[in-house]
């Protein structure tokens, strides 16, 4: 014989069937912790990316300046020294080799200022009779969760260097 349920009566039950509301919060909030978590990994990501592009536009404005240098082999000894913060304006050419290395190191401040860097600055240091060194140094962003109020003061300080040997 089977006993068939009333209407509006609820039977015993042997197991628990559907969800409770705490299961379902803690499924939700399980899934919110999970998304932030992407979020947090896409921001860190794209800093990563942020700087990679930085790295990779200083090392072409290094390459860019050593070849000028390249192309100016008698006056090796006029660029060692010179920095892009005491540069001038460049001048006209035709011009003396010195006024060559001046001139190149102008046109290599305009063009870090017109790039996508956070306060760049380049110097040129001689290692050596015919070996020189290109260093130029900008302000990354600052490390992720830091206070927006002090992000300048947070900021890492980048370089890359090159190093190169002109012989005349």
């Amino acid at each position: 014989m089977t006993r068939v349920a009333e209407v509006g009566s609820h039977p015993a039950r042997e197991g628990q069937q559907g969800t409770s509301l705490l299961e379902a919060l803690i499924a939700l909030l399980l899934m919110g912790l999970t998304l932030l978590g992407f979020g947090l990994m896409q921001m860190e990501s794209l800093q990563a990316n942020n700087e990679s592009y930085a790295r990779t536009e200083a090392r072409i404005l290094l390459i860019s300046m050593a070849e000028r240098i390249q192309a100016n082999p008698y006056g090796v000894d006029d660029y060692a020294g010179l920095d892009t913060e005491s540069a001038g304006n460049p001048g006209n050419c035709p011009c003396s080799v010195a006024e060559l290395a001046a001139r190149d190191v102008a046109v290599w401040a305009d063009r870090l200022e017109d790039s996508g860097l956070n306060a760049p600055v380049g110097a040129i240091a001689s290692s050596g009779s015919d070996l020189l060194t290109l260093t130029l140094g900008w302000s990354g962003a600052a490390p992720l969760g830091q206070n927006a109020d002090s992000m300048d003061a947070d900021a890492q300080a980048l370089s890359e260097t090159l190093q190169i040997r002109v012989v005349p």
